[in-house]
């Protein structure tokens, strides 16, 4: 019993728990499905409360968390080119010589 669970552990541990996302570039992304998730969220709610469907409620919590998983999304595409302009797709640069950090 003890060695079934072990194997199943380590089966899982060895290719993971498949857990559906969004994906970006081909590649599954957390902070965009949790932008996903939010945003229709948000918008159930906002939908919801134009029609008085779930009465008088407060939406304040789920734009706050629209807004962070959008700010989570955002700060982790938008990069820093070596020119000084800001891009959602980065450039990514090799470094100049082994330990070149800058």
């Amino acid at each position: 019993m003890l060695d079934g669970l072990k194997s199943f552990i380590v089966k899982l541990n060895e290719s993971g728990v498949p857990l559906p996302m969004v994906r970006t570039n081909g590649k599954p992304s957390l902070t965009a499905t949790l932008v996903f998730l939010s945003f229709n969220m948000a918008l159930l709610g906002q939908l919801g409360k134009i029609s008085n469907f779930f009465g008088d409620i407060d939406l304040t919590q789920s734009n706050y968390l629209l807004l962070i998983c959008l700010s989570a999304y955002l700060g982790r595409r938008m990069q820093k080119n070596s020119d000084g302009t800001v891009s959602l797709e980065g450039v990514s640069e090799e470094p100049k010589e082994k330990g070149d950090i800058t």
